[in-house]
């Protein structure tokens, strides 16, 4: 029987999220080849309340493996069937391969939590056993897994690699040799006034002087700046 408990606050709005994005068609192709693959009906209850207890997925991965079936128990008792439901996800790793990303939680089935992974996950069920060849190609649901591809490299392909600088290594897009000499050479920038003996001319190497001149100044005499000294007589 469908759990009827009320639910409030953020379980409610992600209850509703989720039953927004449920595709009842994609519950149905679930449905369908697990009564394939078992050889039996799914019971009069709800798809969600019909896998609740654990049983028919323990079921459903022995039909798939069945050198190394997986116990499971019938009882009612809810801890019980959680052991059920935990042994299938194992089973999904163990034997199966299926990432822990694809797969759902305890909670997410027992709960009815997220009815979305559950289906999800048994598409990925269907796509790892077919690739290790445990199930007809057309009985998989949704796309097959794409097959490792390898590619192999000659020496000469390899050595021809080395001579390429990727982008990784910086953009030297718009850099030129203008103004460089010859091979091994530096381009410096030179004062023109160094070694002229014209001293007023201080380059911009040594400092900024804008706005800087010499007039007041006398040569040999300091120009200073404040009020005329008060010991030394006008």
């Amino acid at each position: 029987m469908t759990d009827n408990t009320p639910i409030y606050g953020l379980d409610k709005e992600l209850a509703a999220k989720a039953a927004a994005k449920y595709d009842p068609s994609r519950e149905a192709e679930a449905r369908q080849w697990i009564e394939t693959v078992i050889g039996e009906k799914f019971p009069a209850d709800g798809f969600q309340e019909s896998l609740k207890d654990g049983v028919l997925l323990c079921k459903l991965v022995n039909k798939l493996s069945p050198d190394q079936p997986i116990k499971f128990n019938t009882s009612k008792m809810p801890f019980k069937q959680m052991e059920n439901i935990n042994s299938f996800l194992m089973a999904l790793s163990a034997k199966f391969q299926v990432p822990p990303h694809d797969q759902f939680q305890t909670i997410d089935l027992y709960e009815d939590k997220n009815p979305n992974q559950v289906v999800d996950t048994l598409f990925a069920l269907s796509r790892h056993a077919a690739k290790m060849g445990l199930l007809p190609a057309d009985q998989v649901l949704g796309p097959k897994l794409a097959d490792k591809h390898e590619v192999t490299f000659t020496e000469e392909q390899l050595r021809q690699g080395n001579n390429v600088i990727g982008l990784q290594m910086g953009f030297a897009g718009g850099a030129s040799q203008s103004g460089m000499g010859a091979y091994g050479g530096r381009r410096q920038v030179v004062d023109q006034t160094v070694g002229s003996g014209d001293t007023s001319v201080v380059s911009q190497q040594m400092g900024f002087n804008g706005g800087a001149n010499s007039s007041g100044v006398t040569y040999g005499a300091r120009r200073e700046i404040g009020g005329a000294d008060p010991g030394r007589p006008n």
